[in-house]
């Protein structure tokens, strides 16, 4: 209903005043209000906003979420109506939780909403998630908790060690980075991930920016509980007796000449045969368990370059792996598998390319302090006419992105974007595709920083 209240006023500014807006909207939020969290401790208001909230539904629902358009004189009488006993019921609420929860947290939570942002998996199209974090930036929009899937994983694990974005930092560390440094055609052995022709050496390109810093471990890196952006990254896991194939079927699913194998274009030639082997796991999720790093104290332990990989690790065609001597991942590592009943982990785009609930989930949970959050979900490989190369992958990545819709306020679908195959783009080629992204979601800043702005505190 708020979206709805938001958009109308974007479209019609003599609709409400400001004062009039934050009467009904702070109503909305008292409405939804059902917990208060402060210092780690939940406080449970339901009993006291419960009648409240039906009311609001009653009044508003017809209003905002009907098929006619939205006019002042059909919201105007609810903003008298409703101005008391939004009033009558915060001001209950500061005496009920006084001693609890101080007064200011309170108003914080009804006035104050959170950016949650969740990037989708897709290689190259990922790159315009940049051009996104560049935007939101330069409105003052920073999220509270991101959420990504294979390189929309690894993408918003490079936002989330900047308190802020900082666009220059981000192309200077495309710059470093290469195809080369990044993949590497050896035999190794397979621990936790199914092997394949591509080694992805993560740590290579991206671990001087993730240290632990003086006093750890010299294998240790950042874990997902330490980044200054709170992050959560989706993972698949083959359960144990279920993988379609024999483990040296995906390793050799590519050929054999990893001189082939060496530029997009040669990935390209074999990449047809990878479809129909990704489409065994798609179409049988039963063989799959989806697992969300960073949402439980446990998984938040994990090594966050190691989280970002195995979320990568395409079956087939990318194997990441963590054969080094560190005991702490090795532990948790055997632990959630043993667990869960898991053989091998997978790229997270098999069982959950958007993973919009997670993070609706974790909000609820309490991860980030407030549940009045605004959930913006980036997918660069929702389906296209215009690829058709890739629109059977794309249309089996969306069987696990349309149970996640319901659970995102705005879900902005990207196109044009990089080719999926531009996993290691050249500063031209990343710089362009932050432009695709800027360009394409400015059309919804008015309405992102109508809503993500804090509302007029009631006198």
């Amino acid at each position: 209903m708020e979206m709805a209240l938001v958009r109308a006023a974007l479209d019609s500014p003599s609709l409400l005043d400001t004062r009039e807006e934050a009467v009904l909207r702070t109503a909305l939020s008292l409405a939804r209000l059902y917990k208060v969290r402060h210092e780690g401790h939940d406080y449970a208001v339901d009993a006291w906003t419960t009648p409240f909230r039906e009311d609001v539904s009653r009044r508003l629902g017809p209003v905002l979420l009907g098929k006619r358009r939205i006019t002042r004189d059909q919201l105007v009488p609810h903003v008298r109506d409703l101005r008391a006993p939004v009033l009558k019921l915060r001001d209950e609420l500061v005496h009920r939780l006084h001693g609890l929860v101080p007064e200011e947290v309170l108003h914080r939570e009804l006035q104050h909403k959170s950016l949650v942002v969740v990037a989708g998996g897709g290689g190259g199209t990922a790159y315009v998630y940049m051009g996104v974090m560049s935007l939101l930036d330069e409105h003052g929009l920073k999220p509270s908790l991101l959420a990504g899937t294979s390189m929309g994983a690894i993408l918003m694990l490079m936002r989330s060690r900047m308190a802020r974005f900082d666009e220059g930092e981000v192309v200077n560390i495309i710059r470093t980075l290469s195809w080369r440094k990044l993949f590497r055609f050896i035999s190794t052995e397979n621990r936790y991930g199914l092997p394949a022709a591509m080694r992805l050496f993560l740590r290579s390109g991206l671990g001087r920016y993730f240290n632990a810093g003086p006093g750890s471990q010299p294998e240790a890196g950042l874990q997902l509980k330490d980044l200054p952006v709170p992050m959560i990254i989706a993972v698949g896991g083959i359960r144990r007796g279920m993988l379609p194939r024999p483990l040296e079927y995906y390793e050799r699913l590519l050929g054999t000449s990893p001189v082939s194998l060496l530029s997009p274009t040669g990935v390209a030639r074999r990449i047809q045969a990878v479809m129909g082997t990704l489409a065994e796991f798609f179409t049988r999720p039963e063989i799959m368990v989806k697992l969300h790093l960073g949402l439980d104290d446990t998984t938040a332990r994990f090594d966050a370059i190691d989280a970002a990989g195995f979320s990568s690790a395409l079956p087939g065609v990318i194997h990441y792996d963590v054969l080094r001597d560190d005991a702490h991942m090795r532990g948790l590592l055997d632990g959630l598998m043993e667990e869960k009943g898991i053989f091998r982990l997978m790229d997270g785009g098999l069982v959950d390319n958007l993973p919009v609930k997670a993070a609706w989930k974790a909000v609820h949970h309490g991860n980030i302090g407030t549940r009045n959050a605004f959930v913006l979900a980036l997918d660069g490989f929702a389906p296209r006419l215009s690829t058709p190369f890739w629109l059977p992958l794309q249309r089996l990545a969306a069987m696990t992105v349309a149970p996640n819709l319901t659970y995102a306020h705005l879900v902005k679908r990207f196109g044009p974007t990089l080719s999926p195959l531009e996993l290691v783009p050249s500063v031209q080629l990343a710089t362009k595709a932050m432009h695709f992204g800027r360009k394409q979601l400015t059309p919804e800043m008015p309405f992102l920083t109508r809503m993500l702005s804090p509302l007029p505190h009631l006198g």
